[in-house]
């Protein structure tokens, strides 16, 4: 493999980066549903040759299906009529995969098809309530949920769907037999959007969950031109912010007194925005070290992309689903392992990575079976492992819900970081990955030239805000900095008629999820000869599952669906919601008749409706939602982590694991959202431990 040669692979023409990893591996989705469309282009992107069969040139394709490594199929919001797979239930359905599975099938539905819901659909709307998504996006108990704009709850899934399937293809090379992958939507959501609300919630933390909880100022801010997002939840960064607005903060010395005198400090922030732009806002705060980034749409996002030098294709017909720029260091005499796939077993993978992202995606690589090893700086801990929040309420290196239910799987390494260097060596492993700034990478040596020098070859995958070239490199975010700066934002409302963001982390969860497809597709590459660089930017690849949304604004008028649409039930309890979809006219009338009420008509996605349910009427929320999803419908109660926590179906289908720690003895963590059907799934290690000291 030549260096020239990987240059025609990346197509630097367009900036849009492709890889032949996959080079060899044919996937058929059987559809082309949203999700496959995702999954296909995903697995396109890495080298897959993917063919698609639909009811409209379906004919004997369903005799064909053995001759494919994968076979991607989707029942999550409806079964497809495909001539030969058959679309009705669950126990069919399972019969045909078990006589014609041959190596690798995927099947994504809403709950898993071994969950006593195996038959019943969702829609994006009911699919992030049945996730818990909605539940942490309330704008008040008499209002109903914020939905964000778009598709991406069926979007993740259809990368989530890409990533099971590697991970199938991992599994079924090394000698485990024709594999049928069970992805459940509603695990997905919940093992990436939700994870650190559900960390929170099975670790019993207390109080509310959510990061910005720890900061001020905390939220949008009007400027003269626009709105900015701002977030700070470190004292380096409240002494940025205070110095930047001096004198009118002396008196608030440190981020606790901020938070204590929170609503003194964002009226200073309004007030210091309210005469300024927002690239004013951005620029100064910036380089004082400070989270804020303008709330941009998405076509402004791509602009801003391309003019700091990142030219990614995200709107052309052959964008990648995840965006990343590629780069490939010229053959050097490598050393050790060049040729063949790395079986999962022998994956050597360095999480050097922090918070959110990186840990994600390294905790499921090792529950897939990887040997993953977590860098620590004694002197520099995760944020995570430091500030909690902390199981039961008591503080302890080991005993953070974040940082244990992110980082499971892992065995620990500690690096001295100084001024004389990094005592790390990078050379017995395969996979370096981080989400550290351009500078710290440096100094840890996990950066793109560190990783260069190396002697074998290696994957270096760098996570970070907004990529690793131009102005925006050395910019600080956090999830919701994201979302307002690739669009996500702009194009969601409240409803109060409020721009808003989702209520739990999206772009991070995300990005672990692109993270560990890059991973999965190198390490099933024929042919390593010289180290391969991926900069992914975390804002590029939430903007990618955006694009549909160019031209759109929040307050364009709603236009109604012609029958039925998306809407949420008021049911007893203080905020409690029941989200529906009715798709068509059967659907609002077999809702009318088993409820006895007359739907009207709606004037907003999402409005929350007041209905007698008749016959309906007293039954409990469960039960209702059990009731309605038997008769077909799509619904679901809006969860919260902390309702999720508690169902026994989650455990009983091992979305939540068991592991064991001597901090905290026996606890639950959220593994991955699919199993290999009739299989139990590999058990879960706990995160590592560290002595405790009084670091926290």
């Amino acid at each position: 493999m030549t260096h020239a040669s990987t240059e025609a692979r990346i197509a630097v023409d367009t900036g849009l980066a492709r890889t032949t990893w996959l080079s060899g591996l044919r996937v058929v989705c059987a559809g082309d549903s949203l999700p496959l469309q995702i999954a296909g282009r995903t697995l396109s992107q890495m080298g897959a040759e993917i063919v698609a069969i639909s009811p409209r040139n379906a004919a004997g394709a369903a005799a064909e299906l053995a001759g494919y490594d994968v076979v991607l199929v989707d029942r999550i919001e409806e079964a497809k009529d495909l001539p030969g797979l058959p679309a009705g239930r669950v126990g069919d359905y399972l019969e045909f995969v078990a006589e014609h599975n041959r190596a690798v099938w995927v099947t994504a539905s809403a709950f898993g098809l071994a969950d006593a819901r195996a038959d019943a659909f969702v829609s994006e709307l009911t699919l992030l309530a049945a996730g818990g998504i909605l539940g942490h996006s309330s704008s008040g108990d008499d209002l109903p949920p914020t939905i964000p704009a778009g598709s991406i709850g069926l979007k993740l899934v259809g990368n989530v769907i890409a990533v099971a399937a590697l991970h199938g293809v991992h599994a079924n090379r090394s000698g485990n037999g024709p594999l049928h992958v069970d992805v459940s939507a509603q695990g997905s959501v919940i093992a990436t959007g939700l994870s650190l609300e559900m960390g929170h919630a099975l670790a019993n933390c207390p109080n509310e969950g959510g990061s910005a909880r720890y900061g001020a100022p905390t939220g949008f801010f009007s400027c003269t031109d626009g709105s900015v997002y701002v977030l700070v939840l470190e004292q380096h960064q409240w002494t940025g912010f205070r110095e930047v607005l001096a004198p009118e903060l002396d008196s608030v010395p440190t981020l606790e007194d901020a938070r204590q005198r929170a609503e003194e400090v964002n009226a200073a922030m309004a007030t210091w925005a309210s005469t300024r732009t927002t690239s004013e806002c951005e620029h100064i705060l910036q380089a004082a070290g400070v989270p804020c980034t303008t709330v941009n749409t998405v076509e402004t996002f791509i602009e801003r992309a391309h003019a700091v030098g990142r030219p990614l294709d995200l709107t052309g017909p052959s964008a990648a689903a995840l965006p990343a720029l590629v780069n490939e260091v010229p053959e050097k005499q490598p050393e050790g392992r060049a040729d063949g796939p790395i079986p999962l077993r022998d994956l050597r993978v360095l999480d050097a990575g922090h918070v959110l992202a990186v840990p994600l995606a390294s905790a499921w690589l090792g529950a897939m079976g990887a040997q993953v090893t977590k860098l620590e700086d004694p002197a520099r801990l995760d944020v995570y492992r430091r500030r909690g929040p902390f199981a039961s309420g008591i503080p302890g290196l080991n005993r953070s819900g974040y940082f244990n239910h992110i980082n499971f799987c892992k065995a620990s390494l500690d690096v001295q970081v100084d001024a004389s260097g990094s005592s790390l060596n990078i050379e017995p492993y395969d996979v370096i990955v981080n989400n550290l700034s351009p500078h710290r990478a440096r100094r840890v040596g996990v950066d793109a030239a560190s990783v260069s020098t190396a002697m074998s070859p290696k994957l270096q995958l760098s996570s970070s805000g907004f990529g690793l070239t131009g102005e925006l490199a050395g910019y600080r975010a956090y999830g919701t900095n994201i979302h307002a700066f690739s669009g996500l934002v702009a194009a969601s409302q409240n409803a109060r008629g409020e721009m808003a963001s989702v209520g739990t982390p999206w772009a991070d969860p995300l990005t672990s999820v692109a993270i560990t497809a890059w991973i999965l597709a190198w390490s099933l590459a024929s042919e390593r000869w010289s180290t391969v660089t991926v900069d992914l930017s975390m804002a590029e690849v939430l903007a990618a599952q955006l694009v549909e949304l160019m031209g759109h604004r929040p307050d364009d008028t709603y236009q109604p669906a012609d029958v039925g649409g998306d809407f949420f039930l008021s049911l007893p309890g203080p905020g409690r919601r029941l989200a529906v979809t009715l798709a068509d006219a059967d659907d609002v009338d077999k809702f009318e008749a088993l409820t006895g009420s007359r739907l009207p008509s709606l004037q907003r996605r999402g409005q929350l409706l007041e209905l007698a349910l008749g016959p309906l009427a007293d039954m409990d929320d469960e039960a209702l939602q059990r009731h309605l999803l038997a008769a077909g419908l799509r619904v679901s109660i809006v969860y919260t982590a902390y309702d999720l926590a508690k169902q026994q179906e989650l455990r009983d289908n091992e979305l939540f694991q068991a592991v064991e720690s001597s901090a905290l003895g026996r606890y639950f963590v959220t593994g991955l959202p699919w199993r290999f059907a009739g299989r139990a799934k590999s058990p879960l290690t706990a995160a590592p431990e560290r002595p405790e000291n009084n670091g926290v």
